[in-house]
């Protein structure tokens, strides 16, 4: 499944070229790693040059000076690649792009790359990688995981490492947010310690959208405690889901205002909002799981523009659960 023809002809964007930024990020994320990268030089140029220099025009990577620079950095104590989490990183980020740019063309292709990425921004220990596996696929054992840490933050419990990054990832806002949203499905016990966390109230602007982190927590808060009879709990996730949707949809509108990088794929304004559309797909896996009238776009979000309902759309089809098969996984995921 894909876009709607009226939602491409909203984007302006041909799906070749869409297709091709998902190729890119693909073959980068497949790339094998350098044994000395353009930051191992910058530390050994604050250092100093090996003896001889490097040769007058191009320093060789994979030639002998190759040898020169891992030497000089052995000498200076400097692990190789500037620790093992830079380049896991690098791969998660780009399949990341390569998924927004592959759930535009098939959502079945995004949904494998998001689970992909997932594994790495998790070996990294961010909530990222658990709220994508729980957005791309339902993995409640993530979700409940998510919800005893959820519920060890809001009680300031002692938290071990959790990945290469270790706990303190956790204390950025933009990662618990994603931890909120991860846990929500199984957080229905954590409502009131939820509207009542410090979390609730700060106004940094996180997200593609810079919206304001007190609403995503609000989003979170809300898919935790929804209910078959909380019609005011609905009404209010569809109020917020229409305002973020909105706010990605004027960043969408201003980076299509440069022609040239917009037209060719390079536009920097992610298409897809992932954060918005993982919450819309969670959100429609409870209503499931709790036996809630599900969404329906024309009668829940009447007065979205075609731009807006993008992020929307993608999420209502990730949270309908057809997941790759087991074959398919198996062979995209050699990066990790």
């Amino acid at each position: 499944m894909t876009l709607p023809e009226r939602l491409w002809e909203a984007l302006r964007l041909d799906p070749s070229t869409v297709a091709a930024r998902a190729r890119f990020y693909r073959a980068y994320a497949e790339l094998e790693e350098p044994r000395v990268d353009v930051r191992d030089l910058a530390e050994l140029m604050r250092d100093r040059p090996p003896p001889g220099g490097f040769g007058p025009h191009v320093i060789n990577l994979i030639g002998k000076e190759a040898g020169a620079v891992g030497q000089r950095l052995r000498e200076i104590q400097r692990p190789l690649g500037g620790g093992p989490w830079v380049r896991l990183a690098e791969v998660a980020d780009a399949l990341r792009n390569a998924a927004v740019a592959e759930l535009l063309l098939d959502v079945q292709t995004g949904r494998a790359t998001l689970l992909e990425a997932s594994r790495g921004y998790s070996e990294l220990g961010l909530p990222f990688g658990d709220f994508l596996a729980v957005a791309a696929m339902g993995d409640r054992e993530r979700s409940i995981s998510a919800a005893e840490l959820l519920g060890a933050l809001l009680s300031d419990s002692q938290i071990t490492d959790t990945g290469l990054l270790g706990s303190a990832a956790l204390s950025t806002p933009a990662q618990q947010r994603y931890l909120l949203l991860t846990a929500a499905p199984d957080a229905t016990d954590l409502w009131p310690r939820l509207t009542e966390a410090p979390q609730a109230h700060r106004t940094a602007a996180v997200g593609a959208t810079s919206q304001p982190f007190s609403t995503w927590w609000r989003l979170g808060s809300l898919l935790s405690h929804l209910e078959s009879d909380a019609e005011g709990i609905r009404r209010e996730l569809a109020r917020i889901i229409v305002e973020l949707s909105e706010a990605h949809s004027r960043q969408l509108q201003l980076a299509a205002a440069d022609d040239h990088h917009w037209s060719t794929g390079r536009a920097q304004t992610d298409l897809i909002d992932l954060d918005l559309a993982g919450a819309v797909a969670i959100s429609a896996r409870i209503m499931r799981q709790r036996e809630i009238r599900p969404w329906r776009f024309e009668s829940d979000f009447p007065a979205l523009s075609p731009l807006a309902s993008i992020s929307l759309q993608i999420g209502l089809q990730l949270g309908d659960d057809a997941p790759p098969s087991d074959d398919y996984l198996g062979a995209r995921t050699s990066a990790w």
